[in-house]
């Protein structure tokens, strides 16, 4: 692994540490607001920085960096804006998701697969979110951007596994093991926020999100500097 690798690859680990550990602190402290915020800049910055190194070191297939920073910048800002409003955090989360299935339409062309998995995935999402009779929404506009937000989740995790699935390599594999955290995370969020039961999903919710955040914004390196190919493991 030569020097600009080495620094990148201390570069991601030292801000997925850090948000790790503040995730943490987060938590312990009660959710608070500020450091949720420093959590979801950071993976927003990582996605930037991982950016500017594929664009640096000109890399192929640009759209594929461009898709998934913009995805983790939005998430950022959904992180901010659900604060204060369920609809339109919700719906800017939708469109970081938006931006992570076409990023991974960029690595492999949506194949029937990945059609019969989203598809199944969804089926099983909507069919909770209509007929659970715990699920309580207080509007029904509530339960209707779940829905199409489910719809969303399901294609972003059916796709990145059908890649995975045709293509297994560190890129696709990180990059499912992130959808299915993501997809977790928001199922606990769902019981959390409409059913509420449990004390321990709210926890399940954030401590699967952030390194399902860091996964997506660490796969870009790893695309990048193929640290993972075989005629570069042994010069790490």
């Amino acid at each position: 692994m030569n020097i600009s690798k080495k620094a990148m690859f201390a570069v991601n680990g030292f801000i997925i540490a850090s948000i790790f550990v503040l995730n943490y602190f987060y938590q312990i402290r009660g959710f608070d607001f500020v450091l949720k915020c420093v959590c979801s800049g950071a993976f927003a910055l990582l996605g930037l920085i991982n950016l500017a190194y594929a664009l640096v070191t000109k890399q192929m297939n640009k759209r594929f960096y461009i898709g998934m920073a913009s995805g983790l910048v939005l998430a950022m800002l959904g992180d901010v804006i659900l604060g204060y409003s369920f609809i339109f955090g919700a719906a800017v989360f939708a469109l970081g998701h938006i931006c992570f299935v076409v990023s991974y339409c960029y690595l492999q062309k949506l194949k029937r697969l990945d059609y019969i998995i989203s598809g199944v995935l969804f089926i099983g999402a909507a069919s909770f979110l209509l007929f659970c009779p715990l699920l309580n929404f207080e509007e029904p506009i509530f339960r209707a951007v779940c829905v199409v937000y489910a719809l969303i989740i399901s294609v972003m995790l059916g796709k990145a596994v059908g890649n995975f699935i045709r293509e297994r390599n560190a890129v696709t594999g990180i990059i499912a093991s992130a959808s299915i955290l993501f997809f977790f995370s928001d199922l606990m969020l769902v019981l959390d926020w409409f059913i509420g039961f449990w004390d321990f999903t709210d926890h399940a919710c954030m401590g699967t999100y952030y390194p399902a955040l860091c996964f997506l914004a660490f796969s870009m390196f790893v695309k990048a500097s193929s640290i993972f190919d075989k005629n570069d493991i042994y010069t790490i």
